[in-house]
C-alpha cells in the first residue's frame, strides 16, 4: 500500500567517504584527523532531512548491488526513506563521494565517482510519472543529466524543487527555469543564470529579481556563512542573516535547507512569506553545521522551531 501524502525525491544516492581535518590543517600534506563512511548524495541527505522532519518521501534514484549497494539500501530502509521507485542495478558500481575538510569545517576537495546517475533518464522514470505527478512536491538534484531534467520539466505537474548543485552543473536546468516553483542556487550559480556577479548585497538582491523574471516562484539564494536573499513574484528582495553557529562541518547543510523549504510547503503549504520559510530553513541547517555527519541526527520539527525562535518576526 503506498503513501497518501508525500514528497517524491529524485537524485543520487551515493557513499561519502568524509575526512575531517583535526584542529591543524595542511594544504598538500597528511593530516590528523578521522575518516568514516557514511551514507549520502544531494538526493538521499534531502530525503534523510525529510523524513527526520516527518515528511513520508520516496527517493527515485538508481544503485548498484555491490556492498555499498547494499549497505545504502539497509539504511535507506531503515530510516524509512521509501525506495519503492528506485532500482537496484545489476553488475553496476553504486554512486561514491570522497571529500576533504579543513579545521574550520569547509570542504576543501571532493572526488565523485556517480556514474550510476546516468543510468536515471527518460525511459527509466517514464512508468513512474503518475506516482511522481501525484506526490506533493517533487525535489530535482542538478546531478542528474541534462536530458533527463527538461524532460522531467516539461512532464512533472507537481511543483518543482530544485537543488542546483555546482556552477559546472546549475546549467542543466536553466532551460527550464520557468517550470520551477523554487530553486536555491548560491552566488555564482545565480550569476550562471542571471549574469549577476553577487558582489554586495544590493547585487544580490538584483539578482534574485531577474531569477525571479526567468520564472521561477520563489528564490532562496544562499550567501552561505552571510545568510540568504529570498525573494517571490509577489514581495521585493529580502535579506535573512544566519544564525550564529560553532561550524565542525559546512557538508550537508545546503541539503539540509533544502529540505526545509520543501518540509514548509508540505507543512503549511503558501501560508508563510518567503522570509519566514527561510529562517526556518537558515534554523534547520545551523543544526546541520554542528554535527560532523552530512545530516543530523538532532534534526526534528521540534529543534527547528526552537532554533527559529532566534528570529524576531517569526509567526509560525
Amino acid at each position: 500500500m503506498g503513501l497518501e501524502k508525500y514528497v517524491v525525491v529524485i537524485g543520487g544516492l551515493n557513499m561519502d567517504i568524509a575526512g575531517i581535518s583535526g584542529p591543524v590543517y595542511h594544504e598538500r600534506d597528511s593530516n590528523i584527523g578521522k575518516v568514516f563512511l557514511s551514507p549520502g548524495g544531494v538526493g538521499r541527505n534531502i530525503a534523510h532531512n525529510l523524513v527526520n522532519l516527518e515528511v513520508p518521501t520516496y527517493l527515485i534514484t538508481a544503485y548498484g548491488d555491490d556492498d555499498f549497494g547494499l549497505l545504502l539500501e539497509k539504511s535507506c530502509n531503515e530510516l524509512n526513506i521509501e525506495l519503492d521507485y528506485a532500482e537496484k542495478l545489476d553488475h553496476a558500481n553504486s554512486s561514491t563521494y570522497l571529500y576533504v575538510t579543513d579545521d574550520e569545517g569547509d570542504m576543501v576537495t571532493g572526488v565523485n565517482d556517480m556514474g550510476i546517475v546516468d543510468c536515471i533518464t527518460p525511459e527509466f522514470l517514464q512508468d513512474k510519472l503518475d506516482v511522481i505527478n501525484e506526490a506533493e512536491v517533487v525535489v530535482f538534484d542538478a546531478n542528474l543529466s541534462k536530458e533527463t531534467l527538461e524532460w522531467l520539466g516539461e512532464n512533472v505537474t507537481a511543483p518543482i524543487f530544485v537543488d542546483p548543485v555546482s556552477v559546472s552543473k546549475a546549467d542543466r536546468v536553466q532551460n527550464i527555469l520557468d517550470k520551477i516553483d523554487t530553486i536555491k542556487p548560491n552566488e555564482h550559480e545565480i550569476e550562471l543564470y542571471t549574469g549577476v556577479k553577487v558582489v554586495d548585497l544590493e547585487k544580490a538582491k538584483e539578482a534574485a529579481c531577474k531569477l525571479i523574471d526567468l520564472g521561477p516562484e520563489h528564490v532562496y539564494l544562499s550567501l552561505g556563512s552571510k545568510g540568504m536573499v529570498v525573494a517571490d513574484k509577489t514581495q521585493k528582495p529580502t535579506f535573512v542573516p544566519v544564525i550564529p553557529t560553532e561550524v565542525v562541518s559546512a557538508n550537508g547543510a545546503g541539503d539540509c535547507s533544502m529540505a526545509t523549504l520543501v518540509w514548509a510547503r508540505f507543512h503549511y503549504g503558501n501560508i508563510l512569506s518567503v522570509e519566514e520559510v527561510s529562517q526556518l530553513a537558515q534554523a534547520a541547517s545551523s543544526i546541520t553545521l554542528q554535527t560532523e555527519s552530512s545530516v543530523s541526527d538532532e534534526l526534528s520539527i521540534r529543534s527547528v522551531v526552537r532554533h527559529a525562535q532566534s528570529y524576531e518576526t517569526i509567526s509560525y
